[in-house]
């Protein structure tokens, strides 16, 4: 029966967060034409989305985690993808930084890196980046404090943004998804991540654990057609795939054995 099928569906997503639909067709004897029409129900329903040959689970955030949490989750992932993000930081360059715990990772290997201008919301980088000398100019926007995710959110923050041409952006997300893009369940981050987008006329770097893929939280940042790279500690070969058919080139971070 449908109803059984699907609840098997959803049971085996929940367990590995990606189905493929040769292998569902096979173990419920039914065919594939009829496996994606269940999952393109399930989809409607907001339990999945779809990829090419398969689908992923979608989780609903309903709730902002705070900073002072997030910041002990996956810490030696976030370190890897924080020393490979600021590989990418060449000399002499302009970049953005938003709030989150894995873009704090950044900042400390962008200290080794000369004649760097960091702009940022992020809190974090003021304790970061102390004692760096000067190879480092940090610009913190302006604006409102977030005690909630240490960042710098508002209309004064987006009137600074406004004013500087970056050459890349380095975002950190609470949610990826295929049919959403990049999201946050507060309004005044989402503003934050676009204005900086915006405002760079070179690649979008998101950094993110592999926890964030097949996230959804209610404020949008971009479709995943405006991000360039993202950088993360392991992916699984359905999420590379979706992602890549996106135009988003995959890097993973290698972590210390």
């Amino acid at each position: 029966m449908p109803a059984e099928r699907q609840d098997y569906i959803i049971s085996l997503l929940r367990r590995n967060r990606t189905i493929r639909v040769a292998a569902l067709s096979e173990a419920l004897h039914v065919s594939e034409v009829t496996i994606r029409r269940d999952l393109e129900r399930l989809e409607a329903q907001g339990v999945l989305e779809r990829t090419h040959g398969g689908a992923v689970l979608t989780q609903h955030m309903w709730y902002e985690p705070l900073f002072a949490q997030k910041d002990q989750l996956y810490l030696e992932a976030k370190r890897a993808i924080g020393r490979e993000a600021a590989r990418l930081v060449s000399d002499g360059e302009t970049v953005f930084i938003n709030s989150g715990s894995t873009t704090r990772q950044i900042f400390q290997h962008l200290a080794r890196a000369p004649r760097v201008r960091v702009v940022t919301s992020n809190a974090a980088a003021i304790s970061e980046l102390a004692g760096c000398g000067e190879g480092v100019e940090l610009i913190i926007v302006g604006g409102t404090y977030r005690w909630q995710s240490n960042s710098i959110v508002g209309p004064f923050a987006l009137a600074n943004i406004a004013q500087i041409n970056a050459s890349k952006t380095f975002l950190g997300v609470d949610g990826i998804s295929v049919q959403h893009g990049l999201t946050t369940p507060i309004q005044e981050e989402a503003g934050v991540a676009r204005a900086m987008i915006d405002r760079t006329h070179g690649p979008v770097i998101v950094v993110a654990d592999h926890s964030k893929f097949g996230v959804v939280a209610a404020f949008s940042t971009c479709p995943l057609e405006r991000v360039d790279t993202i950088i993360t500690d392991q992916v699984d070969d359905d999420w590379r795939q979706a992602l890549e058919a996106h135009g988003v080139r995959v890097v993973v971070a290698a972590t210390a054995a």
